[in-house]
């Protein structure tokens, strides 16, 4: 963030920031996914203000999503939370197969 030391309640950790992503454009949206959500989530740290790490996501729209998004956004974690928290993102909730096509 600053030149300024990591203060202690954040060292070796890490804030995941969730960031939406779609089209302007309804009429662009392919309509088999208008109740899903994109997007990528920004692992940050404190002295890194760019977040050059992230992971993504692409999965319907669900209740349970929006609860994985409230207990996670812009949360502090440690490392062994954010290798689960990857884990999981990338096991249920980044929906696309090894073609990159959506899982339906």
């Amino acid at each position: 963030m600053t030149d300024r030391e990591t203060p202690t309640e954040y060292k070796d950790k890490s804030q995941l920031i969730f960031v939406e992503q779609g089209w302007t454009d309804p009429s662009m949206i392919n309509p088999k996914f208008k109740d899903w959500v994109a997007g990528r989530v920004d692992i940050r740290t404190w002295d890194d203000q760019y977040a050059n790490n992230m992971v993504h996501f692409f999965t319907p729209n669900t209740e349970e999503w929006l609860e994985f998004v409230r207990y996670y956004s812009a949360k502090w974690v440690s490392k062994t939370e954010l290798n689960e928290f990857t884990k999981t993102l990338k096991e249920k909730y980044y929906r696309v197969n090894e073609n990159n096509d959506p899982i339906l």
